[in-house]
Parts: structure tokens; C-alpha cells; sequence
């Protein structure tokens, strides 16, 4: 992330927990210094530590949609895709046009479908479509691993 953006960042933070007009607060400024370390723990891979920071963040502004994705996609990547898949509805719900929520939740859930088709063909008898849907895995598979390449 550039300084560009880390400022624009910093500002839709800093209007979102003072409220417009209001003159800036110890506390709101404190957290907007906390938004940046949680950033750059985030990209860093230092999960734990951004994780307790957004949540810090959080717990002072719900509605804070970038600390709702960052905890969903730590969630995800601990294995707890039940929180990344709320996670990642709340941020929809607060902001229904944002791109990476709505991504991160297509992408969760191509997961699943992967893993539900992978135990379809494991549980079934040899079906007439299972050639169909071994197609369709490889396609899927290759298509999850481009975009992770991203």
C-alpha cells in the first residue's frame, strides 16, 4: 500500500469513528494510528497481532468495513470459515457495492463447492454425470489457484 493510500485510508477511518465536522479526538486519533499498524501487520503476515488491533478498531466502530474484511480473511486464513463467511456478510451489508467483500465471499464460497463436489464424487456410484463434474473440478481448481497467483 502506498503513503497515498495509507493517508486516504487514514482520513475515511478518521471521519468514520469522529463523524463529520467534529474536531478530532486523543481516542480517534489513537485508533487511526492503530488502523496503520494493523495494515502493516496485516501485510507483514503477522495475523495474530493485526487481528487483535481491528478487533481493538472494531469494538470502537462496528461499521468500519476494511477492519470486517482484513478479520475475515485472517478468519479464513485460520481455518474458521464460518467467521471469514460473516465477516465478509457484514462488510456487504454496510457496504453492498464493496468489490473485495463481495469477492472474498465468492471466492469462499467457490471453496465450498469444490469441497461438496470433491465429496460427491467420493460418495457416489459411478454416475453418468461424473465426468462432468471431474471436468468441472479441474476447472474450478485451476481457476482458485490463478487467483490466489493475484
Amino acid at each position: 500500500m502506498t503513503t497515498t493510500m495509507y493517508r486516504g485510508a487514514a482520513l475515511i477511518l478518521f471521519t468514520l469513528l469522529c463523524g463529520c465536522g467534529s474536531a478530532p479526538s486523543r481516542q480517534s486519533s489513537q485508533l487511526v494510528q492503530l488502523a496503520r499498524q494493523a495494515d502493516q501487520n496485516y501485510q507483514s503476515g503477522k495475523f495474530a497481532q493485526a487481528k487483535s488491533q481491528y478487533e481493538t478498531i472494531l469494538a470502537a466502530n462496528p461499521k468500519f468495513v476494511p477492519g470486517q474484511i482484513r478479520l475475515g480473511v485472517i478468519a479464513y486464513h485460520d481455518g474458521d470459515a464460518k467467521t471469514a463467511r460473516s465477516r465478509f456478510e457484514t462488510a456487504l451489508q454496510l457496504d453492498p457495492r464493496n468489490a473485495q467483500a463481495r469477492y472474498n465471499l465468492a471466492m469462499l464460497h467457490l471453496n465450498e463447492v469444490t469441497m461438496l463436489l470433491d465429496g460427491y464424487l467420493d460418495a457416489s456410484p459411478p454416475a453418468a454425470n461424473r465426468q462432468q463434474v471431474t471436468a468441472l473440478l479441474g476447472y474450478l481448481r485451476e481457476f482458485g489457484s490463478r487467483q490466489e497467483g493475484k
